[in-house]
């Protein structure tokens, strides 16, 4: 029945023409009197337009004026169509033995978490500014800081990037974006959601003490080939999709940058530029109801920043199998997954004289859960185990003598186990319901024994108001770099965080999703640098902030360096979160603000007391919207953001000396505009796109240096305006 319906749709599709306007109906499936979501169901118009739902059942698909129904297939379940309509659809699909039952509503299921922020694939090509990248998209959500110069890393409620994790299907991702931030590691047209948790995420993820960023592929489609692409002033890309042997489908892509190439005639010579690669390949066999569903998949990128002088290489790979099963009411989730990452260095600043280092780290873990539900709610638990050895640095120097290499003398291993469970019990008709949950765990660098609880509670006031509440501890083990033999501390555990938050959330007229989060956060036993006691050194100069310390803070666990810490510090942040967005036919407006607090304690021993966090921004309001105008889309995003902390400088007895934490930088401003033209043809659609950051060209201050000659601070100016222009082929659905 599937293929048919795809067929038939296909057909419709060709006679179609190009000029005629389109809107966007978001939706989600679900199975029949139950909140379970339906993940891969096709989605179809009556046009030929074709969508593929998520994990959490939703889905996003393009509607003409002649479209009146969408018909939903998926495997196992009865084809049903429903009337489009405005707002959120609800379609309930019953199993392909049972009786034709339909249900629409507004309403989505309920679920006990905290808020999570989440972005559709569509989502992310609509914000300004984003450049059609996922993780740029996710920097415009509450909670989320603003880096300099739009480097990569997330920032979520005051916490360092290393306190948060990245997810793409249950496997952790070490880079997630290419270096300078340029774009994320994955191209959003091969995803369907972005999800981001700023904290009070519940037990089923451990090892961070900040936040969650959850990245789900999609679905392959099957019914036949299609090829895709992009050219654009910074990358290019291609992609394809496709049925395999065994009902089986694939889906792949490549991407190559060649900033470098752009960049160089504008920048002074010996300036480092970068340039990546990053390459996925996901297949998918099987019926989760049946025999079960494998994925086997591959991704990977090579990162190169370089020079005549200078040249870093960041590279990883990963290969997983997620194997996802359904019996009844019974679900299991398992990922096996292992991988390889290598950075590398070489320095060709003396003519006479090459001198290379490298370090290779071999990682691997698995993923279990296991959840059944109950007509009261669901018990759930998991285990995850993740490996990893890290081999001997490599040094080589090449000199007129000829080359010589050496090994270091040290090599780290490690295994972290994670036992978790859950349950989840609902009362007054769903309308409460409370999910404690615990987390047990063995570090095998600390060798120690952490147990977190947790808790989430939700109570549905109305039919469209919700109050949400969680708490939990949040332990995070040192990385190896911290603990390793020769330049770290191998007596260093684990730092912890204990998360409070309180949110409402509301679904109001004409579709407009509204809520507030309040959250207070403090965390103890954070790894500070100290003086190294085995080799009798001075105490590390405090941090005064500044672009130095900042990106160090963005870098340390990209770049994995060894350093003594001990665990002195402490850090604590609270604020407030308001988001407000609709997303519906031709309009898209999303507001997200986040007022915020956070600050560090470092060595006691210096007596400097509390000072702010580096990226530390009272205020950061990103205000986006976009409308469509028949074949166009025109949209816009402001962003207003606080200026980050620093020492200024002062002239003092003939000195330079620094005032610590004594001054603020300006308001970040910075208005950003996109244009993006379609052009509709029955072999496939031309998407013409024009993303302008800073598109005023003001001139921001990402810091502050001193200038001995005006006796003064001056401004280290930000990033000036910026295009991202390309064309993108899009395949018929």
């Amino acid at each position: 029945m599937r293929v048919a319906v795809l067929a038939v749709a296909l057909c419709l599709a060709a006679r179609v023409t190009a000029a005629a306007p389109v809107r966007s109906v978001r939706g989600v499936v679900t199975q029949a009197g139950s909140p379970t979501p339906i993940e891969g169901a096709s989605v179809l118009s009556d046009r030929g337009d074709i969508a593929v739902t998520d994990v959490d059942g939703y889905f996003t698909i393009e509607v003409g004026s002649s479209d009146l129904e969408l018909t939903v297939a998926a495997d196992g379940y009865a084809t049903r169509s429903a009337q489009i309509g405005d707002g959120v659809i609800h379609i309930e699909l019953v199993a392909a033995s049972g009786s034709e039952v339909i249900e629409i509503s507004g309403k989505a299921p309920e679920q006990t978490k905290p808020l999570s922020y989440q972005l559709t694939a569509d989502e992310i090509r609509v914000i300004p500014g984003a450049g059609n990248d996922v993780l740029r998209a996710a920097q415009a959500l509450p909670g989320v800081a603003r880096v300099p110069y739009a480097f990569g890393g997330l920032v979520l409620r005051g916490a360092s990037p290393r306190d948060t994790m990245v997810f793409l299907d249950g496997i952790e991702v070490p880079l997630a974006f290419h270096f300078g931030g340029i774009t994320s590691f994955y191209p959003s047209g091969m995803l369907a959601d972005l999800t981001l948790t700023p904290g009070g995420f519940d037990a089923a993820y451990g090892r961070a003490q900040g936040g969650v960023v959850t990245l789900t592929t999609r679905e392959p489609r099957t019914d036949r080939w299609r090829v895709g692409g992009s050219v654009g002033l910074l990358d290019s890309s291609v992609q394809a999709e496709g049925p395999l042997p065994g009902d089986g489908g694939i889906i792949m892509g490549l991407r190559r940058s060649y900033f470098d190439t752009v960049a160089s005639p504008f920048v002074p010579d010996h300036t480092p530029l970068p340039s990546y690669w990053d390459f996925q390949l996901r297949t998918s066999w099987g019926d989760p109801r049946k025999a079960g569903r494998i994925s086997p998949m591959i991704f990977g990128s090579i990162d190169r920043v370089a020079s005549d002088q200078l040249l870093v290489t960041s590279m990883f790979l990963r290969f997983a199998a997620p194997f996802h099963r359904q019996w009844g009411a019974t679900t299991l989730h398992v990922v096996p997954w292992f991988g390889w990452n290598q950075l590398q260095y070489e320095d060709r600043t003396e003519v006479d004289q090459r001198r290379t280092f490298s370090r290779p780290t071999y990682p691997a873990g698995v993923r279990a859960e296991l959840v059944h539900d109950y007509e009261w709610g669901h018990l759930r638990g998991g285990v995850e185990a993740n490996s990893g050895y890290v081999a001997q640095s490599q040094v080589g120097v090449t000199s007129l003598n000829g080359p010589s290499n050496m090994l270091g003398a040290s090599t780290i291993a490690w295994t972290d186990i994670g036992l978790w469970t859950e349950a989840r019990w609902k009362l007054d008709g769903g309308r409460f319901a409370i999910k404690p949950g615990v987390r047990l765990e063995a570090y095998g660098l600390s060798g120690e024994l952490v147990v977190d609880p947790r808790l989430n509670i939700h109570q549905q006031v109305t039919d469209t108001v919700t109050l949400r509440q969680s708490i939990g501890r949040y332990h995070q083990p040192p990385t190896p770099g911290d603990v390793d033999p020769v330049d770290g501390n191998q007596k260093l555990h684990s730092s912890y965080v204990d998360q409070f938050a309180l949110g409402v959330d509301a679904k109001l007229p004409s579709e407009v999703f509204a809520s507030v989060t309040g959250f207070f956060n403090y965390g103890d036993q954070f790894a500070v640098k100290v003086s190294d006691p085995r080799s009798g050194s001075e105490l590390p100069a405090p941090n005064l902030g500044g672009l130095g310390p900042t990106f160090e803070l963005l870098l340390e666990k990209q770049l994995g360096v060894a350093m003594y810490r001990e665990n002195l510090g402490r850090g604590r942040s609270y604020g407030l979160e308001v988001m407000i967005k609709r997303n519906v036919g031709s309009w898209f407006a999303m507001l997200a603000y986040t007022l915020s607090m956070s600050e560090r304690s470092d060595d006691p021993r210096m007596s400097l007391g509390w000072r702010p966090f580096e990226l530390d921004q009272r205020h950061n309001l990103n205000f986006a919207v976009s409308k469509v105008l028949r074949n166009w889309r025109l949209g816009a995003r402001l962003q207003l953001v606080s200026g980050n902390p620093y020492s200024p400088s002062v002239p003092l007895d003939g000195d330079v000396v620094q005032i610590p934490w004594g001054g603020v930088l300006p308001t970040f401003f910075s208005l950003d505009l996109r244009a993006d033209r379609r052009w509709h043809r029955d072999w496939g659609d031309i998407n013409c796109y024009i993303d302008i950051q800073n598109a005023t060209n003001y001139a921001n201050a990402e810091g502050r240096e001193f200038n001995y000659v005006q006796l003064r601070d001056v401004d280290v100016r930000g990033l000036p305006i910026v295009p991202f222009i390309g064309v993108e082929f899009l395949p018929p659905p």
